[in-house]
């Protein structure tokens, strides 16, 4: 068969254009051209077409990564691997290349919680360039991830050795540290982290971090504030200083510094989340409901913002527009109880009974078993007495519904918006509602 009589036969049944088509031809290159062409020539091609290929198939692979698609992110890394580690791939360019691919693989292996094979891909990369940071950063979170906090700092201080004013290690060393709690070790390297890294904002956030572990909150604070004297601009470290002031209950200095995260335009929406909750803790209620609706602008169906929207809505009195966004929450999370649970609690209060049987009938099978099962039962029972208390009353009052309960109770009741248990239902069916004295006065409405 000669050369083009195999590509026919490839494509054949095929209909590919653009991109598809380019990588198509790749990979038939790569598996075919060897066939036809002679050693020299393929070399010639895997020098440039070669990387060219896994060049497209890596960019291809970061966007899936910015995605979130790990699975498929992680197939395309793999192919790039398996590309460039064939026996015929001489090329010291694909070295880049492969390191690239490697890391990539270990990043989705991290995502996925497969930290095992993280590591040892991760030390691939390693093993072809000792001196990537990316990768070192995966090896190290992967061991520490499993627990491994003892190899993990064994490894940091091997390569400290050689990299002593690597601050990136520095700070690694000081975290670790600070999980098993050698609190000297850790300040120790936080201070070198510090002093090698600049102008770099992450050496403060560790280390106020840390500060606050090591419950030191106030030094802390003391410390951003000086990373913020070194860097004004950075919202990083005006978003950590604003966490820590709200940590020690400083709400209004705290949401001075969200609103220069705010200034530096950085608006996210939890960010808007942060400073409504902060905002209705101050009682600033219509700043709350501000930055909750922007939030909300930017994601519209983030629970916790509808959920502070809700709280927000209820603290100004606002109980109708409470129950609109609850049942909007309800409908993207049904079978959240603690929703459920709320929604029970709107609709009991706003006089809607069998909306409210309903949705704690939800909570008690969505939570059997628990303290909030059982609170929703107590809560159904008081309703339900309640309910049959307001059936008794309105049958001596409103003669035209007690003639109606004699002949149909379950039309009469349903028709009042009344839901009762079973065992009530029996208490009505067994009574003679035409002996029972009648009251004269205006029939009230008891449901809404």
């Amino acid at each position: 068969m000669s050369l083009m009589q195999s590509l026919k036969s490839c494509l054949k049944g095929r209909h590919l254009t653009g991109m598809n088509l380019m990588r198509f031809l790749g990979r038939w290159a790569l598996k075919f051209l060897p066939k036809f062409i002679k050693p020299s020539g393929v070399m010639e091609m895997e020098q440039t077409d070669l990387i060219a290929f896994n060049q497209a198939l890596l960019d291809e692979a970061n966007q899936l990564v910015e995605q979130s698609d790990w699975w498929q992110a992680e197939e395309r890394f793999k192919q790039v691997v398996q590309n460039l580690t064939r026996k015929s791939v001489r090329s010291k360019n694909v070295k880049p290349l492969l390191t690239k691919a490697l890391i990539g693989w270990a990043h989705c292996l991290i995502e996925k919680g497969q930290l095992p094979e993280a590591i040892k891909v991760a030390q691939k990369a390693l093993s072809i360039t000792p001196s990537s940071e990316e990768a070192k950063n995966l090896f190290l979170n992967a061991l520490v991830g499993l627990g491994k906090w003892q190899e993990a700092i064994r490894q940091v201080k091997r390569w400290l050795k050689h990299e002593w004013q690597n601050w990136r290690l520095q700070l690694w060393a000081a975290r670790i540290f600070a999980q098993l709690e050698n609190w000297t070790d850790a300040i120790k390297h936080l201070a070198l982290a510090l002093k090698l890294s600049g102008n770099q904002t992450e050496p403060y956030e560790v280390a106020a971090q840390i500060l606050e572990r090591k419950g030191e909150t106030k030094r802390a604070i003391l410390l951003l504030k000086k990373g913020i004297e070194q860097m004004p601009d950075s919202p990083t470290l005006w978003f950590a200083l604003g966490q820590m002031q709200r940590n020690l209950g400083q709400l209004r200095d705290a949401l001075k510094s969200f609103e220069q995260v705010l200034k530096l335009g950085h608006d996210t929406p939890i960010l808007r989340e942060i400073m409504g909750q902060i905002c209705s803790e101050i009682g600033l209620t219509n700043e709350a409901l501000e930055h909750t609706l922007k939030g909300l602008e930017q994601d519209s169906e983030n629970p916790n913002l509808l959920d502070l929207l809700a709280f927000i809505y209820l603290q100004k009195g606002r109980t109708r527009e409470a129950l609109q966004v609850v049942q909007r929450l309800a409908r993207l999370v049904p079978i959240d109880p603690i929703i459920q649970f709320k929604l029970a609690t709107l609709y009991h209060q706003l006089g809607n009974y069998p909306q409210a049987v309903m949705a704690y009938q939800r909570t008690i099978t969505l939570m059997r078993g628990t303290e909030m099962a059982k609170e929703a039962q107590q809560i159904l029972e008081t309703l339900d007495r309640y309910q049959l208390e307001q059936v008794f009353m309105l049958s001596m009052e409103d003669p035209i519904f007690r003639t109606k309960l004699i002949r149909n109770p379950q039309a009469a009741l349903q028709e009042k918006g009344f839901l009762l248990s079973e065992s009530s239902l029996e208490v009505i069916q067994n009574t003679d509602f035409s002996q029972l004295p009648k009251k004269h006065g205006t029939p009230q409405r008891f449901v809404s």
